[in-house]
C-alpha cells in the first residue's frame, strides 16, 4: 500500500493539470488599457472615419460648389492612402482619446451611481467632440451648419469607439464585429445614397448658366472689397484680396459647353484673375481659388 501511495504522488506530480491552481482573481471590472480594448477600439476609429469620408463624398454632390465634386470617387482613391496612415491615426487616437474616454466614464459611474454602465459614455464624449469643433472653427473659419456637421461627426466617432472598446474589455476581442458592421454600414450608405439621387431625393448642383448681361454690375467680399463689372467690358477693382487694385478690362468666356465651364477673365494692371461661377439661378457669385492646387480654397464675391 504505501509502494501504491507513493505511485499515485508520483503519477499526480506528472499531471499538472490535476493539481494546478491558479492566484485570486481580480477584482473589479477587467483593465480599459489592454490587448482587446485597444485594437477594437481603434478599429472602430477607423471604420467609423471610412465612413465619413463616405458620407461626405455623397453631400458633396449636391453641395454648392465652384468646381465638380468628386463625389464617392474620391473616397475609393483616398482608401488605400487612408488604409496605409489612418491605422497608425487611429490607434494613436485610441489610445490618446477614446480609452481615456472609457476610463472616465467608468470612474464616473462607479462614484455616482455605483455601478460601471455604457450610458456614461456619450456624455464624457461631449467636452473632447466640442474642443474638436472649437478648433475646426478656429483654424478653417467654417458657417455654423459645417460647425454642426463637425461636432455631430466627433461625436459619433468618439462614442461609438468607446463603447465598442467598452465592450472589448468586458467580453473580450470584437474586431470581426467591427469589421463586419463596419462593411454592413458601408454597403447602405452606398445603397441608400445612389437610391436618393436616383429617385431625386437629392439633385446634383450645377452652377446657374449666366450672361454677360447678367454678370454686369458691382460684386463685394463683404469686407469693403468690390469689383465693378460695367456691360462696355471696363473693370475696376478695389481693395480686392491679394492687394488686386485698378481699373482694367473683363470679358465672359465660357470654356466648354457646361456651366462649370463658365469663365469671367479680369485683366488689372498689378493682378489678372480668373472667377469661376457658382450661386444659385438668380444668385450666381465669382469665386477665385488660392492655396494648393490639390485643396483650393475659395475667395467670392456677391451681389
Amino acid at each position: 500500500m504505501p509502494e501504491e501511495t507513493e505511485w499515485q504522488a508520483q503519477w499526480e506530480a506528472r499531471q499538472p493539470w490535476r493539481t494546478w491552481q491558479g492566484g485570486p482573481l481580480p477584482s473589479g471590472p477587467p483593465p480599459v488599457w489592454s490587448a482587446h480594448p485597444i485594437v477594437a477600439g481603434a478599429a472602430a476609429l477607423f471604420v467609423g472615419t471610412a465612413l465619413a469620408f463616405e458620407v461626405y463624398g455623397f453631400a458633396q454632390i449636391a453641395a454648392e460648389s465652384p468646381v465638380p465634386p468628386e463625389g464617392v470617387g474620391r473616397m475609393l482613391f483616398v482608401l488605400p492612402f487612408l488604409s496605409c496612415f489612418g491605422v497608425p491615426f487611429a490607434l494613436l487616437g485610441n489610445l490618446l482619446v477614446v480609452l481615456p474616454l472609457v476610463w472616465v466614464a467608468r470612474r464616473a459611474g462607479s462614484r455616482l451611481t455605483g455601478r460601471d454602465t455604457w450610458r456614461w459614455i456619450p456624455a464624457v464624449a461631449v467636452p473632447p467632440a466640442v474642443a474638436v469643433t472649437v478648433l475646426a472653427g478656429i483654424f478653417l473659419k467654417p458657417g455654423p451648419g459645417d460647425l454642426a456637421l463637425v461636432w455631430l461627426t466627433a461625436q459619433s466617432l468618439l462614442t461609438g469607439a468607446a463603447l465598442y472598446a467598452r465592450d472589448a474589455a468586458l467580453h473580450g476581442g470584437r474586431i470581426l464585429r467591427v469589421l463586419g458592421y463596419g462593411a454592413m454600414a458601408a454597403v447602405a450608405v452606398f445603397g441608400v445614397g445612389g437610391i436618393a439621387y436616383g429617385a431625386g431625393l437629392l439633385t446634383e448642383y450645377s452652377p446657374p448658366k449666366v450672361t454677360a448681361a447678367q454678370l454686369a454690375g458691382t460684386w463685394s467680399d463683404g469686407h469693403g472689397g468690390t469689383l465693378r463689372l460695367s456691360p462696355d467690358g471696363t473693370a475696376r477693382a478695389e481693395g480686392l484680396r491679394f492687394r488686386c487694385s485698378g481699373t482694367g478690362t473683363w470679358s465672359y468666356e465660357p470654356d466648354g459647353p457646361t456651366a462649370w465651364d463658365q469663365l469671367v477673365l479680369t485683366e488689372f494692371e498689378e493682378c489678372s484673375p480668373d472667377w469661376r461661377i457658382s450661386g444659385r439661378p438668380g444668385h450666381p457669385k465669382l469665386n477665385r481659388d488660392y492655396g494648393d492646387a490639390d485643396d483650393p480654397h475659395w475667395y467670392t464675391l456677391t451681389r
